[in-house]
């Protein structure tokens, strides 16, 4: 298989610029994540996204409490990934992902931009 090179129309590299350095980012103390730049690089460049291990925007409130599951998987005895999506949602100090947030913005794209996700599914 040979090197693809594919195009980004001009307009998204700028969209995607603005995100990054966006004065509005900065008030809301919130970065967004590797996800969600690949996210929309993704539905820019292809007709269907196939997304495997992205948890719901419900997951948190739906796994057992007594089940833990560490946030980092090079990091098994560190914090909960649980935990760490409910204080970063709700964090007004420093800068977090708003990961629960940035996965209902991905289940709403996901009719409009071909999104299917799996293992597990968001259905």
């Amino acid at each position: 298989m040979g090197l693809v090179f594919v195009s980004i129309q001009q307009a998204c590299v700028f969209w995607l610029e603005h995100l990054i350095h966006s004065r509005l980012r900065e008030k809301s103390h919130s970065w967004l994540s590797t996800g969600w730049f690949t996210m929309v690089i993704a539905v820019e460049l292809c007709d269907h996204v196939h997304v495997y291990g992205m948890v719901p925007p419900d997951y948190c409130s739906q796994r057992p409490r007594l089940q833990r599951m560490p946030y980092h998987y090079y990091e098994p005895k560190g914090p909960d990934e649980c935990v760490t999506y409910i204080q970063n949602e709700h964090s007004r100090k420093g800068n977090h992902h708003r990961f629960i947030t940035e996965k209902r913005v991905f289940s709403s794209w996901a009719q409009l931009y071909g999104i299917t996700f799996s293992h597990p599914s968001w259905t």
